[in-house]
């Protein structure tokens, strides 16, 4: 503590009474301070080091040997800190117990590894150890950002799928999910197919599912969603996995003690079979907009480009909020022959008669419930595109899953139970 004083006078003489740039002021203060900070870590962590070895008796079949040291990583710098070694009498591994007290993850503070991760969720590798180099006197490069992300996100992963059921039971619980390509390297798309002309996958599909609570409606009596109650899940799984990690998260969140479970969707073949099979007591409801997407290509199979399918798109938008697609349906069906485009028309058709069971909006309305899928819509920009669609980005499979692990938490504000966990188990306080 002495030390950290005379730090802050030696700061205090330099700087008082001269006339700086503020620049150079506040470097100077941030130096200083970032000096003291590792000074009194440093000190307080080595006193219970300290302790902790001179009361324990060596264990049986160890000799005690000299002080090793480990260089701590902090956000005021890295900071060595020195404890006892014991190594086995027979030979082998030897070991520090004291490790078990400094209450680090990989030799980062808990304070550094939130940070981390918490930026490796938000920023690119590089640009996340940059905002560190910036912001604080921690001396991560960008390669050990990115092996330390990798990490957070398989133990985010691992703690994820390990937590209990919350104990809440809720008035609506919703469920939905959809899917948005991310650009990958060439060795994760070995065999795959691609939309373009010449055949050549240049993305895969992750795969993002959500869910979240609704307990009241507004004045106009629309729905209203919790407020933070979106968690989010994603996977490069195909329908069935991701189905199955879709219905874990339901279950974690109460599915089976809520009075309602929705499944929200776009009408997509996977989503459709992910929802029978995980979900077959649930209302599923098909996304309001993605129908009226199909009406409009109806009308314009039917009639061709211009105001009279324009007129005839609004009437039967207004039909199916009516609740009224038997009639969409049987009207265009009546109109086939004199269709422009007569095989759309018959697909459109098919699509709408799929998913006539999901498209009762008139009674979703009146009993408060969302007929749109947008949280998820924008879950896959918020959630996935933001974060790995950027300009010259490359994914490979366990690096994308890793990322959009911690993104997922985050977004869905839970990064930092993870870490409580992390750093409240005496397993997690081992330093790694």
């Amino acid at each position: 503590m002495q030390a950290a004083l005379g730090e802050i006078e030696t700061v205090l003489d330099r700087f008082l009474g001269k006339e700086v740039p503020t620049g150079e002021l506040e470097a100077g203060i941030r130096g200083a301070l970032a000096r003291i900070g590792a000074d009194l870590l440093r000190t307080v962590l080595q006193q219970r080091v300290d302790h902790a070895d001179e009361q324990r008796v060596t264990p049986a079949g160890m000799i005690r040997v000299g002080p090793r040291h480990i260089w701590v990583r902090s956000l005021w710098g890295d900071v060595p800190i020195w404890r006892v070694y014991y190594v086995r009498v027979e030979g082998g591994d030897g070991s520090t117990p004291a490790d078990s007290l400094l209450g680090l993850w990989h030799r980062c503070t808990p304070a550094l590894a939130r940070l981390v991760s918490a930026l490796a969720s938000e920023v690119p590798f590089e640009a996340g150890a940059d905002l560190l180099h910036q912001t604080t006197a921690a001396t991560i490069n960008g390669r050990q950002f990115h092996r330390l992300a990798a990490d957070a996100g398989a133990a985010a992963r691992r703690w994820a799928m390990a937590r209990k059921p919350l104990p809440d039971a809720h008035d609506v619980l919703y469920v939905s999910y959809d899917g948005t390509g991310v650009p990958m390297r060439k060795e994760c798309l070995t065999g795959r197919r691609g939309k373009g002309p010449d055949g050549k996958a240049r993305t895969r599909e992750m795969r993002l599912g959500c869910v979240f609570t609704q307990t009241k409606v507004n004045d106009e009596g629309k729905p209203v969603r919790d407020p933070d109650s979106t968690t989010y899940v994603s996977g490069l799984l195909n329908s069935e996995q991701f189905g199955r990690l879709v219905k874990a998260e339901a279950v974690r969140r109460g599915a089976r003690k809520a009075r309602r479970v929705v499944v929200l969707s776009d009408g997509a073949n996977w989503c459709g079979k992910a929802a029978a099979m995980n979900f077959p007591r649930a209302l599923h409801i098909l996304d309001f907009y993605h129908a009226a997407e199909h009406v409009r290509d109806l009308s314009e199979a039917l009639f061709g480009e211009g105001r009279k399918a324009t007129v005839q798109f609004k009437v039967w938008r207004r039909a199916l909020l009516r609740g009224k697609a038997d009639v969409v349906i049987s009207t265009a069906q009546g109109l086939l022959e004199q269709a422009a485009d007569r095989d759309e028309a018959r697909r459109q058709i098919a699509y709408l008669q799929h998913n006539r069971p999901h498209m009762q909006y008139d009674l979703y309305r009146r009993e408060g419930l969302f007929i749109g899928s947008g949280v998820i819509e924008a879950g896959c920009k918020t959630v996935v595109a933001q974060r790995t669609k950027l300009s010259g980005m490359l994914w490979g499979q366990k690096g994308l899953q890793h990322i959009l692990n911690l993104r997922c938490l985050n977004l869905g504000h839970e990064l930092q139970q993870f870490w409580d966990h992390i750093f409240g188990s005496t397993k997690a306080r081992k330093v790694a």
